[in-house]
C-alpha cells in the first residue's frame, strides 16, 4: 500500500492577536481580490438539533481548488474533495494511512475466489440529504453512470476494470469485473484521487441536471446550504446522516473560502479569520511551526513537483526536447534556495518512502547536454526551442526553473495561470508545459493509473505506450506485492525513459490551524489524508 508518513503535531501557546492582519486574494465572489475576513455565525440554535457543541461552532476553512462541480462522475478529486468527501463519505475507507481499505458506508465487500466478483452489502433504511432512499439500486445507478463511455466520467479509469453492475436486492451491489483484481476494494475508499466511492442522490442527478451541484445531495455528515460559482461552499450537518447514530457532529456550519496565495491565506490563520488551512510553501511551513498565534501538524510523504509535457505539440512531441528539460532542472539548487531543507530531489514515479520505489530515473542535471539537445533540436527542426510554462506566480520555485531552462538555451514564457484554470487547461490538454503535483497515493491503480495509461482519464499529454499499459495492467491482475512492484517498476522505466513529466522535488506539507480545533486526526496524523480535512472528527473551544 502507498502511505504518507506525517510527524507528531507541534502545538504551541496562542497568543491574542491585537489587529487583524489585511490579506489580498481571498477568493471572493467577485474578482477573487479583497479581505478574507468573514462574519461569523455565532448562534447554536443548529447545534443541539444537529449535535454541534454550543457557542461559537462555525468554522471557516479553505479549499486546496475552487469548487466547480459536485457531480462524481463530473470532478476532478483535487477540486472537489474537501466538499465531496463531507457531503457523500465513501463506500469504503482507510482509517489510517497505510492500512488496508475496509467497509464504510458499505457493510461488507467480498470477492469470489479469483477476485472477478465483488459483492457488497448495504445498510437498510439509509437515505440522502434530500430525503430520497440510498439502496442498491442508487450505487448501481451511480456505478454505471461512471463505466458508460457515452457519459465520459472521471472515475471510468478507476472503474475500467468493471463489466457491469448488478443490485439484486435493496441492499446487495454486484460489481462484475473483466480481469481479476485484488486491490479493487481501494477504488471505493478515498486516497485523494478519484470519486468512485461517493455515491450522489440519483433523483437530484436527474432532477437537476447541469444544476445539480447546487441541490447535491449525499448520505455524508454535512449537506450543502449553499454554493455559487466563485462564492463560498457553506456546508450545515446533515440531519439523513449514514452514521448519525454513532457520530454526532461537533460543528454546526462550516464555511469554506478558496485563497490560492498561499502568503494570504496564512496571515488570515495568523488573524483568525480562517481557521485551517492547508499549506506547501516551505517559507510559510517553517515560520508555522515555531508561531506561537497557531497549531501545526508537519507532514512527510510521496507528494512530488513535476513539470507535465504535452507529448503532441511542438517542441515536446521530440524526445530530445523532453530529455533537456530534465538536464536543465538542477534540483539539488531548486532545495537549497527555497526548500527549507524541507525536500529532496525527485527522478521518478516513486519516491523513497514508497514501498514500489525502484532505479528509475529521469536523466539527472547536466547542462552542457541540455544546452547541446537544445542546439541539435533546432538545428534538425529548423524550429526554436520555445514553449509556454504555464504555474502559479506564488510558486516560488517557478523563478528559479525559468532561469534554469533559459541558461540551457530554451525561450520560455512563464504565464501566471490559476490553479482552477491550469486544471482546466490540463485536462483539455490545452498547454505546452504546466507545473503540477503528483498527490501521495494509496496504490498506483488510482492516480498514476489515470494519469499515464493510454485510456486514462487524466492522461491529457498524448503519452500512448502498449509496454507500460501491458505492465499496469498485469500489475492489477495480480495479488502479490511482490510481483505487483515487479510490473510498476518497468511501467516507471518506461516513464523515466519517455518522460511525459520531469520530476523536481518532493514536496512538503502541512496543516497550519487554530488552536480552538480539536481533532483525534491531528492528535494522530497518521489518519490524516491528503488535503482533506475530516470536519466529522472536528470540534472548536471558543
Amino acid at each position: 500500500m502507498r502511505r504518507r508518513l506525517l510527524a507528531t503535531p507541534v502545538r504551541l501557546t496562542a497568543l491574542v492577536i491585537a489587529t487583524a492582519m489585511a490579506a489580498a486574494a481571498c477568493g471572493s465572489p467577485d474578482d477573487g481580490s479583497g479581505s478574507p475576513t468573514s462574519e461569523r455565525n455565532t448562534s447554536d440554535a443548529d447545534a443541539d438539533a444537529d449535535g454541534g457543541a454550543g457557542g461559537d461552532t462555525e468554522l471557516v476553512a479553505n479549499l486546496a481548488e475552487a469548487l466547480t462541480t459536485l457531480d462524481p462522475a463530473r470532478g476532478s478529486a483535487n477540486a472537489m474533495a474537501t466538499v465531496g468527501y463531507a457531503i457523500y463519505d465513501t463506500l469504503m475507507k482507510v482509517e489510517k494511512l497505510g492500512d488496508e481499505p475496509t467497509p464504510n458506508i458499505a457493510e461488507s465487500l467480498e470477492p469470489n475466489d479469483d477476485f472477478t466478483v465483488w459483492t457488497m452489502t448495504l445498510p437498510s433504511g439509509v437515505k440522502f440529504s434530500d430525503g430520497t432512499d440510498f439502496d442498491a439500486d442508487a450505487v448501481k445507478y451511480n456505478m454505471d453512470r461512471h463505466i458508460d463511455p457515452d457519459v465520459g466520467s472521471t472515475a471510468a479509469a478507476l472503474l475500467s476494470s468493471v463489466e457491469s453492475v448488478e443490485a439484486p436486492d435493496e441492499t446487495t451491489v454486484v460489481f462484475n469485473l473483466a480481469y481479476s483484481f485484488a486491490n479493487f476494494p481501494t477504488v471505493l475508499a478515498f486516497d485523494g484521487s478519484g470519486t468512485a466511492g461517493y455515491v450522489a442522490s440519483p433523483t437530484a442527478l436527474e432532477e437537476y441536471g447541469d444544476d445539480y451541484t447546487t441541490h447535491a445531495a449525499g448520505v455524508g455528515p454535512f449537506a450543502l446550504e449553499s454554493w455559487s460559482p466563485g462564492a463560498d461552499v457553506v456546508l450545515v450537518p446533515n440531519p439523513e446522516y449514514w452514521n448519525r447514530e454513532n457520530k454526532q457532529m461537533q460543528l454546526s456550519r462550516i464555511v469554506l473560502k478558496n485563497i490560492e496565495d498561499e502568503q494570504s491565506l496564512y496571515q488570515a490563520v495568523q488573524a483568525g479569520d480562517i481557521d485551517l488551512g492547508w499549506f506547501a510553501e516551505p517559507s510559510i511551513l517553517s515560520d508555522a511551526i515555531t508561531n506561537e498565534r497557531v497549531v501545526t501538524v508537519m507532514g512527510v510523504g510521496s507528494d512530488q513537483e513535476s513539470i507535465a509535457l504535452n507529448l503532441t505539440v511542438p517542441p515536446f512531441d521530440d524526445i530530445r526536447a523532453r530529455q533537456a528539460v530534465s538536464m536543465a532542472i538542477d534540483r539539488q539548487e531548486i532545495i537549497d534556495l527555497i526548500m527549507e531543507g524541507m525536500a529532496e530531489p525527485a527522478y521518478n514515479l516513486f519516491p523513497p518512502t514508497d514501498p514500489f520505489h525502484n532505479d528509475a530515473a529521469n536523466p539527472d542535471y547536466d547542462l552542457e547536454a541540455a544546452q547541446a539537445l537544445v542546439a541539435e533540436y533546432e538545428a534538425d527542426t529548423g524550429q526554436p526551442f520555445e514553449f509556454n510554462y504555464d504555474c502559479r506566480g506564488d510558486i516560488r520555485a517557478t523563478s528559479v526553473i525559468e532561469r534554469q531552462l533559459t541558461a540551457a538555451g530554451m525561450n520560455v514564457t512563464v504565464r501566471n495561470v490559476s490553479g482552477a484554470d491550469r486544471l482546466a487547461a490540463y485536462l483539455a490538454g490545452d498547454y505546452q508545459a504546466v507545473c503540477w503535483t503528483m498527490a501521495g497515493f494509496l496504490t498506483p491503480d488510482a492516480l498514476p493509473y489515470r494519469f499515464f495509461h493510454s485510456a486514462g482519464d487524466l492522461n491529457s499529454m498524448g503519452f500512448d505506450n502498449a509496454d507500460f499499459d501491458a505492465y499496469v495492467d498485469g500489475a492489477r491482475q495480480v495479488d502479490d506485492p511482490a510481483e505487483q512492484k515487479e510490473l510498476w517498476s518497468s511501467a516507471d522505466e518506461v516513464l523515466a525513459t519517455e518522460m511525459p513529466w520531469v520530476w523536481t522535488t518532493s514536496l512538503p506539507i502541512g496543516w497550519v490551524y487554530s488552536p480552538d480545533i480539536e481533532s483525534i486526526d491531528f492528535d494522530e496524523p497518521e489518519r490524516l489524508r491528503y488535503k482533506i480535512p475530516i470536519f466529522e472528527n472536528m470540534s472548536l473551544n471558543r
